[in-house]
């Protein structure tokens, strides 16, 4: 089945396919909102969930066989008739091992035991509940309470693993910003830092302890606010001289023609710029027939260098970077200073923001 779909934000929609697992071929982007791709038949209804909001400009596919007839009133008979004979014999065997409570052991684990005792799937199993109970329960400690019921050809099996005690452990807080520290304010933790320290991103501010009358340290998750100057600074740079891609004024049309699914023939030869970009769309040709074309429109292209003035590009890059710093930007308590700075070094010019707030440190 192929799709041709226009709509924004064509590259996540193709992530999502992949993360389902469904398989594109000759997937073809002419342009950041228009994709070409097929996909097996069998991934049809899942694609189609996700391609709601894109307009759809065609699928196609090729035409599926009409279903068989029906077998004769003879073959129903013995059809009804034998498969009542296989219910009553199917009756008396498992067909279904339900298993629920499993936290530490997995399901796994509980079918490798009932395996090796000879109590499987497709199988006629003797073993009553209690049995059943009784080898769960010594085969595996961790259990502190089984029930095993039998219901038509299923075996339900009910577990209660026993609690097991782990001590919890927690991260200290960490500066999320760079910056002095200016007001320590500490609920639970012990502090790391001191007022007029500089810090890093990632330093340590609160470790996750206390300690006790007895000066031995007790885990505990620290709460705190750690406040202070932050600092934001944002970095551009623009080279004097810039290689950009360009058409030439030269192009080349490719059709391909198809029936439903089918590739009937090209109607000229492959492109052979060596650097180019394309345009392509779909259309019918035939209000009687389903023959359709692809009409791909390659453009050449050329680097070409361009090259910029700094003295009248010089307010744009400070501008730019003033717009990344503020972009940065936690929210703060008060704003203490905004500084921008622009140098040229040889065939660079760089712009340097830097603002500094009142703010939390730790987020």
């Amino acid at each position: 089945m192929k799709f041709d779909l226009t709509g924004y934000d064509i590259e996540n929609l193709l992530k999502k396919l992949y993360l389902k697992k469904i398989t594109l071929y000759n997937v073809v982007r002419s342009h950041h909102n228009h994709v070409i791709f097929e996909v097996d038949d069998r991934d049809e209804k899942k694609v189609k969930r996700y391609i709601k909001n894109y307009k759809v400009i065609s699928t196609l596919g090729l035409i599926k066989r009409l279903p068989k007839l029906t077998l004769a009133n003879l073959g129903i008979i013995l059809g009804v008739f034998f498969g009542m004979i296989f219910a009553l014999f199917a009756s008396n065997y498992t067909w279904q091992i339900e298993i629920y409570g499993t936290k530490d052991l997995t399901e796994s684990d509980i079918t490798d035991v009932l395996n090796d005792n000879g109590i499987r799937v497709g199988k006629i199993n003797l073993q009553s509940s209690v049995d059943i109970e009784n080898i769960l329960l010594n085969n595996y400690d961790m259990i502190a309470q089984v029930s095993v019921i039998r219901q038509g050809t299923s075996i339900i099996i009910n577990i209660s693993e026993k609690l097991v005690y782990v001590e919890q452990t927690f991260e200290p807080i960490v500066a999320k910003f760079n910056g002095i520290v200016t007001d320590i304010n500490i609920i639970t933790g012990t502090t790391n830092v001191k007022v007029g320290d500089y810090v890093n991103i990632g330093d340590a501010l609160v470790l996750p302890f206390n300690i006790n009358s007895n000066g031995e340290k007790v885990s505990v998750e620290p709460i705190a606010e750690i406040r202070g100057q932050i600092f934001v600074v944002s970095k551009c740079e623009l080279n004097r001289y810039e290689y950009v891609l360009k058409r030439t004024g030269n192009s080349t049309t490719v059709y391909n023609y198809r029936l439903f699914s089918l590739n009937l023939f090209s109607g000229k030869a492959k492109n052979s710029f060596a650097l180019f970009e394309t345009e392509m769309y779909n259309e019918y040709i035939s209000d009687l027939l389903p023959i359709s074309r692809d009409v791909v429109t390659y453009y050449e292209l050329q680097p070409t260098v361009v090259e910029h003035n700094f003295e009248i590009e010089k307010d744009d890059l400070a501008q730019k970077s003033v717009e990344n710093a503020y972009s940065m930007l936690p929210q703060y308590i008060e704003m203490l200073d905004e500084n921008t700075e622009t140098t040229i070094m040889g065939d660079k010019m760089f712009a340097c923001t830097t603002i500094t707030v009142l703010g939390v440190i730790n987020g």
